[in-house]
């Protein structure tokens, strides 16, 4: 097959010119065993998740100056104009010409960019604006909103607008509901989430005495509230105030403000010491792509003896492991999560013992 046989033969009739994927002329099989093989070289023990297409429920639209949507071309800032995604969730993927046809409405070179979420109770939107809106660009993004009942707000640099919410953004717990503001971050997929908790609970369920938790670079607390119900208390850091905000009144919203408490941490310049980390059971770390290298140092140096990391680079995972292992740590199991479906980027679930 020639390469551009491979190519027309792939799900996705804008792969060729778009660079939001990079796999989609592979076979399941093959991609599968490339992602495996880019791997295995360090881990060969991993288990896999695959959550496949029609999954992502957060993507980022650009917007050319003419009004284009789509995604920009591999490794260029040339935008290549969709009409569908074939990762997105279907909820998102058919928006995307109904966004296409409202932008044909709005003045051109206003927006940059669409920030498309899809929360458990519905669609968020959040356009980025070049400038502040006139009465008749707000109206019309508010009756866009309206009539597809979702989300709309617009940003400027750091500020956020809203124009139309019809509901408050929630997650959804088995017992609860949460609370969210329009950005914050959330996992690439529901999938995603529920399999990364899932790993958590099993062992939390399989160690019965670990009862307080400390859950590091924490975001809104998705680890927190999936798991509250199996600890005594779970103390949360993460260093966006926004977020922590968020925990601590979902807490007390539902009644659990008792059994979890957040701050607000500068979790690289100052990371939790090894004097506070002995009073917890377990440690759960979710950092950022350049991992967590000064408090995974405080963690090695402390008397915890259960760690969950939760990783989206697979490179600074290494660099932080080797800390841990080499004080003593050993990874008693290792999943690798391809959340991030037809793309180089893979998410890795570690449990740590000693």
């Amino acid at each position: 097959m020639t390469l551009s046989q491979a190519l027309s033969a792939t799900p996705c009739p804008y792969f060729e010119a778009c660079g939001g994927c990079d796999f989609l002329d592979l076979s399941e099989k093959n991609y599968q065993e490339l992602k495996k093989k880019n791997l295995q070289e360090n881990y060969k023990d991993a288990s896999w998740i695959w959550v496949g297409p029609h999954s992502r429920r957060k993507i980022n639209l650009q917007i050319g100056a003419k009004n284009q949507i789509g995604f920009f071309a591999k490794k260029s800032k040339d935008l290549a104009e969709i009409e569908s995604c074939f990762v997105a969730e279907p909820a998102i993927s058919d928006l995307i010409l109904p966004l296409k046809n409202l932008l044909k409405t709005q003045d051109q070179n206003l927006f940059t960019q669409i920030s498309v979420t899809l929360f458990d109770n519905g669609l968020d939107l959040i356009f980025a604006a070049k400038k502040e809106l006139n009465f008749s660009q707000t109206q019309k993004l508010l009756h866009f909103g309206q009539e597809k009942n979702l989300n709309i707000s617009y940003r400027i640099k750091d500020h956020v607008a809203p124009i139309f919410i019809t509901r408050k953004n929630q997650i959804f717990y088995p017992d609860f509901k949460v609370d969210l503001g329009s950005e914050i971050f959330i996992q690439a997929t529901k999938t995603g989430l529920k399999s990364i908790t899932k790993i958590i609970r099993d062992f939390l369920g399989q160690n019965k005495n670990i009862k307080n938790i400390v859950d590091i670079y924490a975001g809104f607390g998705a680890y927190s509230f999936a798991t509250i119900d199996l600890a005594k208390s779970i103390s949360a850091f993460e260093g966006n105030e926004k977020m922590v905000n968020a925990i601590n009144k979902n807490a007390a919203a539902n009644g659990i403000a008792n059994k979890l408490k957040a701050e607000v941490c500068d979790l690289f310049a100052s990371p939790i010491h090894k004097r506070d980390l002995n009073h917890f059971d377990l440690a759960i770390i979710n950092p950022p792509r350049n991992g967590a290298s000064p408090q995974v140092l405080e963690i090695s140096k402390s008397t915890l003896k259960n760690v969950i990391y939760v990783s989206c680079n697979p490179e600074s995972f290494a660099r932080d492991s080797k800390i841990l292992i080499d004080s003593g740590f050993k990874i008693t199991n290792l999943t690798a999560l391809d959340q991030f479906y037809s793309t180089k980027h893979l998410e890795l679930i570690a449990i740590f013992q000693k």
